[in-house]
Protein backbone atom coordinates (compact mmCIF):
# COMPACT_ATOMS: atom_id res chain seq x y z
CA UNK A 1 0.00 0.00 0.00
CA UNK A 2 1.23 3.69 -0.81
CA UNK A 3 -0.07 7.22 -0.84
CA UNK A 4 0.92 9.81 -2.88
CA UNK A 5 2.81 12.58 -2.25
CA UNK A 6 4.13 15.77 -3.58
CA UNK A 7 6.77 13.81 -5.01
CA UNK A 8 7.13 10.62 -6.73
CA UNK A 9 10.28 9.45 -5.34
CA UNK A 10 8.69 9.58 -1.92
CA UNK A 11 5.67 7.17 -2.94
CA UNK A 12 6.86 4.16 -1.25
CA UNK A 13 5.33 0.92 -1.55
CA UNK A 14 5.13 -1.77 0.62
CA UNK A 15 3.74 -4.39 -1.25
CA UNK A 16 6.40 -7.09 -1.89
CA UNK A 17 5.00 -8.38 -4.82
CA UNK A 18 6.07 -6.11 -8.36
CA UNK A 19 4.36 -6.69 -11.80
CA UNK A 20 7.27 -8.04 -12.78
CA UNK A 21 8.88 -10.67 -10.19
CA UNK A 22 12.44 -11.49 -11.36
CA UNK A 23 11.90 -14.94 -10.19
CA UNK A 24 8.84 -15.12 -12.67
CA UNK A 25 11.35 -14.07 -15.78
CA UNK A 26 14.94 -15.88 -14.83
CA UNK A 27 15.71 -19.19 -14.72
CA UNK A 28 17.70 -20.44 -11.80
CA UNK A 29 20.75 -21.82 -12.48
CA UNK A 30 23.51 -24.50 -11.01
CA UNK A 31 25.36 -22.05 -9.25
CA UNK A 32 27.73 -21.41 -6.23
CA UNK A 33 26.04 -19.23 -3.45
CA UNK A 34 29.01 -16.89 -3.69
CA UNK A 35 29.58 -13.82 -6.02
CA UNK A 36 32.23 -11.33 -6.68
CA UNK A 37 30.99 -8.13 -8.30
CA UNK A 38 33.59 -5.95 -9.73
CA UNK A 39 34.03 -2.90 -11.84
CA UNK A 40 37.36 -3.80 -13.03
CA UNK A 41 36.77 -5.15 -16.17
CA UNK A 42 40.08 -5.72 -16.71
CA UNK A 43 41.15 -8.21 -14.21
CA UNK A 44 38.32 -10.05 -15.29
CA UNK A 45 40.19 -10.28 -18.77
CA UNK A 46 43.27 -11.30 -17.65
CA UNK A 47 40.77 -14.04 -15.65
CA UNK A 48 39.32 -15.14 -18.87
CA UNK A 49 42.68 -15.00 -20.54
CA UNK A 50 44.22 -17.39 -17.96
CA UNK A 51 41.32 -20.15 -18.53
CA UNK A 52 40.59 -19.22 -14.84
CA UNK A 53 36.98 -18.52 -15.56
CA UNK A 54 33.98 -20.62 -16.80
CA UNK A 55 30.94 -18.66 -18.15
CA UNK A 56 27.43 -19.96 -16.48
CA UNK A 57 25.16 -17.60 -17.25
CA UNK A 58 24.58 -14.05 -18.93
CA UNK A 59 22.89 -10.98 -17.37
CA UNK A 60 21.56 -9.10 -20.49
CA UNK A 61 20.28 -5.53 -21.31
CA UNK A 62 19.14 -3.39 -24.21
CA UNK A 63 22.44 -1.94 -24.46
CA UNK A 64 25.04 -4.52 -23.06
CA UNK A 65 25.21 -8.10 -22.12
CA UNK A 66 27.62 -9.19 -19.20
CA UNK A 67 28.82 -12.59 -19.01
CA UNK A 68 28.80 -14.33 -15.43
CA UNK A 69 31.72 -16.62 -14.62
CA UNK A 70 32.81 -19.20 -12.18
CA UNK A 71 36.42 -20.06 -10.68
CA UNK A 72 37.51 -21.23 -8.17
CA UNK A 73 38.79 -19.55 -5.07
CA UNK A 74 40.98 -21.81 -2.52
CA UNK A 75 39.14 -24.69 -3.77
CA UNK A 76 35.29 -23.14 -3.54
CA UNK A 77 33.37 -22.61 -6.50
CA UNK A 78 32.48 -18.44 -6.45
CA UNK A 79 31.07 -16.60 -8.94
CA UNK A 80 32.42 -13.55 -10.51
CA UNK A 81 30.96 -10.79 -12.98
CA UNK A 82 31.28 -6.88 -13.85
CA UNK A 83 29.22 -4.30 -12.67
CA UNK A 84 27.02 -2.45 -14.81
CA UNK A 85 27.28 1.20 -13.59
CA UNK A 86 24.92 3.35 -11.84
CA UNK A 87 22.32 2.56 -9.59
CA UNK A 88 19.40 1.62 -11.79
CA UNK A 89 21.12 -1.11 -14.28
CA UNK A 90 23.04 -1.99 -10.54
CA UNK A 91 19.78 -3.08 -9.04
CA UNK A 92 18.39 -4.68 -11.58
CA UNK A 93 21.69 -6.85 -11.72
CA UNK A 94 21.56 -7.79 -8.57
CA UNK A 95 18.16 -8.72 -8.54
CA UNK A 96 18.64 -11.53 -11.87
CA UNK A 97 21.54 -12.49 -10.03
CA UNK A 98 19.56 -13.29 -6.79
CA UNK A 99 17.17 -14.77 -8.76
CA UNK A 100 19.65 -17.19 -9.99
CA UNK A 101 20.09 -18.68 -7.03
CA UNK A 102 23.63 -16.29 -5.61
CA UNK A 103 23.12 -14.96 -2.04
CA UNK A 104 26.37 -13.61 -0.52
CA UNK A 105 28.24 -10.93 -2.29
CA UNK A 106 31.02 -8.82 -2.44
CA UNK A 107 31.05 -5.90 -4.47
CA UNK A 108 34.40 -4.31 -5.05
CA UNK A 109 35.23 -0.98 -7.26
CA UNK A 110 36.73 2.54 -7.02
CA UNK A 111 34.98 5.94 -5.81
CA UNK A 112 35.91 9.64 -5.77
CA UNK A 113 37.35 10.54 -2.22
CA UNK A 114 35.92 13.49 -1.27
CA UNK A 115 38.28 14.45 2.03
CA UNK A 116 41.76 14.98 1.58
CA UNK A 117 44.95 12.93 3.19
CA UNK A 118 43.66 9.53 1.20
CA UNK A 119 45.37 7.96 -0.75
CA UNK A 120 44.78 6.46 -4.09
CA UNK A 121 44.10 2.45 -3.34
CA UNK A 122 43.74 3.31 0.23
CA UNK A 123 40.81 0.97 1.38
CA UNK A 124 37.48 1.99 2.33
CA UNK A 125 34.44 -0.34 3.78
CA UNK A 126 31.05 2.00 3.77
CA UNK A 127 29.24 1.08 6.13
CA UNK A 128 25.78 3.15 5.12
CA UNK A 129 24.97 5.14 2.11
CA UNK A 130 23.71 8.37 1.70
CA UNK A 131 20.71 8.07 -0.26
CA UNK A 132 20.86 10.63 -3.35
CA UNK A 133 19.84 8.08 -6.34
CA UNK A 134 16.43 7.01 -7.28
CA UNK A 135 16.19 3.43 -6.94
CA UNK A 136 16.07 2.64 -3.24
CA UNK A 137 13.40 4.53 -2.49
CA UNK A 138 10.87 1.81 -4.40
CA UNK A 139 13.24 -0.83 -2.17
CA UNK A 140 12.85 0.79 1.65
CA UNK A 141 11.23 3.39 2.81
CA UNK A 142 12.62 7.17 2.34
CA UNK A 143 15.40 7.85 4.59
CA UNK A 144 18.66 10.34 4.29
CA UNK A 145 20.73 7.02 4.32
CA UNK A 146 20.83 3.14 4.28
CA UNK A 147 23.35 0.74 6.10
CA UNK A 148 25.13 -1.85 4.73
CA UNK A 149 24.29 -5.58 5.93
CA UNK A 150 26.36 -5.24 9.29
CA UNK A 151 27.33 -9.27 9.26
CA UNK A 152 29.25 -8.20 6.19
CA UNK A 153 30.92 -5.06 7.38
CA UNK A 154 31.80 -7.51 10.36
CA UNK A 155 33.31 -10.17 7.98
CA UNK A 156 35.08 -7.66 5.88
CA UNK A 157 36.79 -5.71 9.25
CA UNK A 158 37.63 -9.51 10.02
CA UNK A 159 39.60 -10.00 6.93
CA UNK A 160 41.22 -6.83 6.83
CA UNK A 161 42.44 -6.55 10.64
CA UNK A 162 44.05 -10.13 9.93
CA UNK A 163 45.94 -9.50 6.62
CA UNK A 164 46.87 -6.07 8.49
CA UNK A 165 45.47 -3.93 5.49
CA UNK A 166 44.63 -0.24 6.52
CA UNK A 167 40.98 0.70 5.87
CA UNK A 168 38.13 2.92 6.49
CA UNK A 169 35.20 2.19 7.70
CA UNK A 170 33.07 5.13 6.75
CA UNK A 171 29.80 7.00 5.02
CA UNK A 172 29.20 7.28 1.48
CA UNK A 173 27.85 9.05 -0.76
CA UNK A 174 25.55 7.98 -3.69
CA UNK A 175 24.32 9.66 -6.39
CA UNK A 176 23.26 9.46 -9.72
CA UNK A 177 24.53 12.41 -10.97
CA UNK A 178 28.60 12.83 -11.29
CA UNK A 179 28.30 15.63 -13.54
CA UNK A 180 26.42 17.35 -11.12
CA UNK A 181 28.36 17.17 -8.16
CA UNK A 182 29.02 20.40 -6.79
CA UNK A 183 30.90 22.22 -4.36
CA UNK A 184 28.46 23.15 -2.52
CA UNK A 185 26.84 19.62 -2.47
CA UNK A 186 30.32 17.96 -1.81
CA UNK A 187 30.35 20.60 1.31
CA UNK A 188 27.32 19.29 2.35
CA UNK A 189 28.30 15.71 2.08
CA UNK A 190 31.57 15.97 3.71
CA UNK A 191 30.04 17.82 6.76
CA UNK A 192 27.74 14.79 7.09
CA UNK A 193 30.40 12.66 7.29
CA UNK A 194 30.84 11.51 3.87
CA UNK A 195 34.24 9.97 2.65
CA UNK A 196 33.49 8.66 -0.54
CA UNK A 197 31.16 9.41 -3.42
CA UNK A 198 29.93 6.51 -6.25
CA UNK A 199 26.81 5.49 -7.95
CA UNK A 200 25.29 2.35 -6.72
CA UNK A 201 26.08 1.77 -2.74
CA UNK A 202 22.82 3.08 -1.68
CA UNK A 203 20.86 0.92 -4.36
CA UNK A 204 23.21 -2.72 -3.51
CA UNK A 205 22.68 -2.19 0.14
CA UNK A 206 18.40 -1.39 -0.29
CA UNK A 207 17.70 -4.38 -2.47
CA UNK A 208 19.77 -6.60 -0.62
CA UNK A 209 18.15 -5.49 2.68
CA UNK A 210 14.64 -6.16 0.77
CA UNK A 211 15.32 -9.38 -0.88
CA UNK A 212 16.90 -10.54 2.35
CA UNK A 213 20.37 -11.54 1.23
CA UNK A 214 24.20 -10.74 2.42
CA UNK A 215 25.97 -7.94 0.87
CA UNK A 216 28.45 -5.84 1.45
CA UNK A 217 31.21 -3.78 -0.38
CA UNK A 218 34.68 -2.89 -0.69
CA UNK A 219 36.13 0.24 -2.06
CA UNK A 220 39.32 1.85 -2.85
CA UNK A 221 40.25 5.90 -3.23
CA UNK A 222 40.24 6.51 -6.66
CA UNK A 223 40.06 9.84 -8.16
CA UNK A 224 40.28 13.03 -5.63
CA UNK A 225 37.47 15.81 -5.61
CA UNK A 226 38.40 17.21 -2.21
CA UNK A 227 40.33 20.00 -3.86
CA UNK A 228 40.09 23.10 -5.73
CA UNK A 229 40.04 21.09 -9.37
CA UNK A 230 39.19 17.64 -9.82
CA UNK A 231 42.15 14.99 -9.95
CA UNK A 232 42.05 11.69 -11.31
CA UNK A 233 45.14 10.44 -10.10
CA UNK A 234 45.10 8.02 -12.83
CA UNK A 235 42.74 5.73 -10.72
CA UNK A 236 42.19 3.72 -13.98
CA UNK A 237 45.39 2.30 -14.10
CA UNK A 238 46.02 1.47 -11.41
CA UNK A 239 45.94 -2.35 -12.41
CA UNK A 240 47.86 -4.02 -9.18
CA UNK A 241 45.75 -2.79 -6.74
CA UNK A 242 42.59 -3.74 -8.81
CA UNK A 243 43.73 -7.54 -9.13
CA UNK A 244 44.48 -7.66 -5.24
CA UNK A 245 41.27 -6.01 -4.56
CA UNK A 246 39.48 -8.92 -6.21
CA UNK A 247 41.65 -11.46 -4.45
CA UNK A 248 40.64 -10.06 -1.46
CA UNK A 249 37.08 -10.01 -2.45
CA UNK A 250 36.77 -14.01 -3.10
CA UNK A 251 38.68 -14.02 0.04
CA UNK A 252 35.92 -12.02 1.82
CA UNK A 253 33.02 -13.29 0.31
CA UNK A 254 33.62 -16.68 1.07
CA UNK A 255 33.44 -16.17 4.54
CA UNK A 256 29.97 -14.83 4.47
Amino acid sequence: MFYQREFPILEFDSNTKAKIEPSNIITKIDAPEYCVITYFGDVINDLLQSDKLKQIATFYTATVNLPIYETVYNGTPIAIMQGFLGAAGAAAQLEELIAMGFSKFIVCGAAGVLQKGIQVGHLIVPDKAVRDEGVSYHYVEPSKEIECNQHAINIIEKVLQVDNIPYIKAKTWTTDAFYRETEEKIALRVLEGCVTVEMEAAAFFAVSKFRNVILGQILFGGDDLSGVEWNSRKWCNREQIRKSLVELSFKVCLQL
